[in-house]
């Protein structure tokens, strides 16, 4: 056999190897249909058995502390109750004598490739969750399995595309890792393959799918971006022996003693973890984190058609702090706008919605919203260490506009009488090029920084980090996004003031060094990866930190940048 090596994008670390299945979840054939009622009481049997299939994969990631993992399932509920999807599936029952399965596909590809012809890359992108709820439906009406049906032996698969729901059904121990011929980085599927731990590479091209069909074993590496095919034995020995390799460090990682973190010389590095839930904060309290580097208060106010009230905003802090008592916990108000929506607060169209009305532009321009919260907060604070740190600034004057109602909430609550922390800290989150270029005066008036990366990099290069077609220009570790890191975090210095990094580089151990060598003093990132960046940091010499990091802010690209990390062991 002839040794093939593609390459695609690098989309979940880790190394796979193991026989090619090459998987097409076509459409299976339903059955005929019957009467219209009898085929609308199997319909809706079938969807709500799908939906709590999927309330359950939401549920076992938040209790594993995977947050961003389980809210894509929260999102396939939503579109899964759509009652536009379900009255159109209903009516081709009824008027058409479609059968159940049929139906709901044919309803599911109207809206998804509706979608798919929008000028708007996020609606666009959700045609793919569409696809991958309708497929689950049809998998119930017609009785196939999918992808669990053809993997009966460990083995890496290799697909055009996959869905969510096709990965949390396959048996982790059979499923190695995959290869798409198509997707992106920031896919849900790449998302939650990197939340559980599959390898995995997208973007090889068609090709991929007819070269691997006469494949007798792949080998994959989900941090360098490459499928072989048929590798030569000593490159599968090598494989196999970095395979062996990551599990021994995983088991010892795992192990590891907790406690305070400092670099092989004495800098202390404080690890924090970005939560949602009460669940997350229990998982976070489990993997050694010192506090909450972020908690998201969305989910609250998602999924409903009201506004959560102070008494539930106040319940769901004191939930969490109860999880890491003594500890901090930095929360961030409410952030939506761009890419997250709420029922109770219809937004505008808009041309550019990452550019329009988010964050705390929200939160100033509807003070009814934000007052409830920042009472809540600061209720909180009189039995914990709360912390309030605000999304989207790009001047101090906004957050001098937060600080004037965060009085005005004190007020409030002096008059009603009820107890609440004398002050609290508020910290902003470098996110734009604008709050960097502002840190200096931002440093003034705020009590620590907080820089979210993933924010930060598309903001700064002009790229939508969820739009495929421009996935090979989100590049994190640009100079460009690093000189601005360097900014804010030089300026918080002079003013004593800490920073804090919460983006997506925050978790990643191979990048630790290079951030400690900017600037950062604290880490925050999904509970699940304290440990390994924990290792990272005690790994780390800091005068090496500050010399990757020099040449880092000296190179022209990213990929110079990744040439001067040392390799994580």
């Amino acid at each position: 056999m002839t040794t093939r090596t593609f390459t695609g994008q690098a989309a979940a670390p880790g190394i796979a190897s193991g026989p090619a299945v090459v998987y097409d979840p076509g459409i299976a054939p339903g059955a005929p249909g019957g009467e219209p009622a009898e085929e609308l009481a199997r319909l809706n049997a079938a969807i709500a058995r799908v939906d709590t299939t999927i309330a359950a994969y939401e549920q076992r990631l938040r209790n594993q502390g995977k947050r961003e993992e389980a809210e894509i399932f929260a999102a396939h509920r939503v579109l899964l109750r759509d009652p536009a999807l379900r009255d159109r599936a209903a009516a081709l029952v009824v008027e058409a004598g479609r059968p159940a399965a049929d139906a709901f596909s044919t309803a599911a590809e109207e809206q998804a490739s509706e979608l798919e012809q929008l000028d708007h890359v996020y609606l666009s992108a959700r045609a793919a969750d569409i696809r991958d709820v309708a497929r689950q439906v049809r998998h119930v009406l017609t009785g196939s399995r999918g992808l669990v049906e053809q993997l009966t032996t460990p083995a890496v698969v290799i697909a055009r595309e996959l869905g969510p729901s096709e990965l949390m059904n396959a048996p982790r121990s059979l499923l190695q890792g995959f290869a798409l011929a198509a997707g992106g980085l920031t896919s849900h599927t790449c998302i939650l393959a990197r939340g559980l731990g599959i390898p995995a590479v997208v973007g090889l091209g068609d090709a991929i799918l007819h070269a691997a069909a006469s494949a007798r074993i792949v080998a994959l590496d989900g941090d360098t971006g490459t499928l072989t095919l048929d590798p030569t034995a000593a490159l599968l020995a090598q494989v196999q022996a970095r395979q062996r390799d990551l599990k021994t460090r995983a088991a010892t990682l795992r192990s590891a003693p907790r406690g305070p973190v400092h670099t092989r010389d004495g800098r202390r590095v404080r690890l924090l973890a970005n939560v949602a839930t009460p669940a997350e904060a229990h998982a976070a309290r489990a993997w050694g984190a010192e506090g909450i580097g972020l908690l998201r208060t969305e989910l609250l106010f998602l999924e409903r058609p009201d506004l959560p009230d102070e008494a539930e905003q106040l319940a769901l802090y004191h939930a969490i702090a109860a999880e890491l008592p003594g500890l901090p916990i930095t929360v961030r108000t409410l952030d939506v706008g761009g890419d997250k929506h709420l029922p109770a607060l219809p937004l505008p169209a808009e041309a550019n919605p990452f550019l329009g009305w988010r964050g705390i532009r929200i939160g100033l321009s509807r003070p009814e919203i934000l007052l409830p919260q920042l009472r809540a907060l600061l209720r909180a604070g009189a039995e914990a260490d709360i912390r309030i740190l605000l999304p989207m600034i790009t001047s101090v004057a906004e957050l001098r506009q937060v600080r004037a109602l965060l009085d005005e909430a004190r007020r409030q609550l002096v008059a009603a009488g009820q107890r609440h922390c004398a002050t609290v800290q508020i910290g902003v989150m470098i996110e734009v090029p604008a709050a960097a270029l502002n840190a200096e005066a931002l440093a003034r008036d705020a009590d620590f920084f907080s820089i979210g990366t993933n924010d930060l990099t598309q903001y700064t290069l002009a790229c939508d980090r969820g739009n495929s077609q421009v996935a090979e220009l989100y590049q994190p570790l640009d100079p460009a996004v690093l000189r601005l890191i360097a900014m804010a975090c030089a300026a918080a210095h002079r003013h004593g003031r800490p920073v804090t990094l919460c983006g997506e580089l925050g978790g990643a151990p191979g990048v630790t060094a290079l951030l400690i060598g900017l600037g950062i003093d604290e880490l925050s990132c999904a509970p699940a990866a304290l440990a390994a960046v924990r290792a990272a940091v005690q790994a780390t010499d800091s005068a090496r930190a500050r010399a990757i990091a020099e040449q880092a802010l000296a190179a022209e690209s990213a990929a110079q940048v990744r040439a001067l990390l040392p390799t994580v062991a």
